[in-house]
């Protein structure tokens, strides 16, 4: 695809050791510092993980494309963070993620990785996709779907962790049974077709990248900006919780810190004929 994405310089080598090697510095640099800044890149190492087993395994259908999507798009999080720490300025919807972490401002567990999550999957996550698409976006979206599934194994393991560490968040988990896991499926469902749909706007309009970059960025910033903020109730709800969740985000990284999911029930859940939502 010859178009003006951004460049990225040399092409990256690419391998997971890498990029967890590059994630395990900046949660240690933020475990010491028991900052909030620390909560994202934990939870985002147990996925990338993941992804690194089920490409070993022969989980996707084209694991070597799938490791390198996985090591790009680990880099624009890493470039972000770097670029934050060295007193320079992310992409909007990143700056408002590490405006927030550091912030006197209470916020819960939930809300750094949900604003985090924003900045990846709805900013990051179409642009990386476009990249290594190229000009074969079909042949790269079974794969993609099938990260999802790792994503919501991931998601029912998320939940109970995050309990752990959070009283109040347990509480409303066990009140909601399966729903608010479902809920959250459907949420995680609609945010990667939407940055899919990111990446076809990408490959089908090269002239337009930098202008559709630019709005992508500030319309995934309002929204972190509602994750981190919002209405009064939600605002108060979060209050509510924070109230009872660690002062500091020590426990919170370490508690993000998980088993591998287990990748053969995915496949079983994924025959033929089963639902796969």
């Amino acid at each position: 695809m010859s178009s003006p994405l951004p460049s990225r310089g040399p092409e990256p080598a690419c391998s997971l050791d890498r990029t967890l090697h590059e994630l395990d510095g900046i949660i240690a640099t933020e475990r010491r510092r028991r900052s909030a800044l620390g909560i994202f890149p934990a939870m985002y190492r147990s996925v990338t993980c993941d992804i690194q087993t089920a490409v070993r395994v022969g989980f996707f259908d084209d694991g070597r494309r799938v490791e390198r999507l996985a090591v790009v798009f680990a880099d624009r999080y890493v470039d972000a963070y770097r670029r934050w720490s060295a007193g320079q300025e992310p992409t909007a919807s990143w700056r408002i993620a590490f405006e927030a972490a550091e912030s006197r401002r209470r916020r819960t567990i939930a809300q750094h990785l949900l604003a985090g999550m924003n900045a990846h999957i709805n900013l990051d996550l179409g642009i990386v996709a476009a990249e290594i698409a190229g000009d074969d976006p079909d042949g790269l979206y079974t794969d993609f779907l099938r990260v999802n599934e790792i994503l919501f194994a991931r998601l029912d393991m998320l939940q109970g962790r995050l309990g752990s560490v959070s009283r109040r968040m347990a509480i409303i988990d066990r009140l909601g049974g399966r729903l608010d896991e479902r809920l959250m499926r459907l949420a995680i469902a609609h945010a990667r077709e939407r940055a899919w749909e990111f990446t076809l706007a990408l490959v089908g309009s090269p002239t337009s990248v930098p202008d559709l970059i630019e709005e992508r960025d500030r319309s995934t910033a309002r929204l972190g900006g509602s994750i981190l903020g919002g209405s009064v109730p939600i605002a108060l709800f979060n209050r509510v919780v924070a109230a009872t969740e660690p002062p500091d985000a020590l426990a919170a990284i370490d508690a993000l810190a998980d088993r591998p999911v287990d990748l053969a029930a995915i496949n079983v859940r994924l025959a033929p004929g089963r639902d796969h939502v």
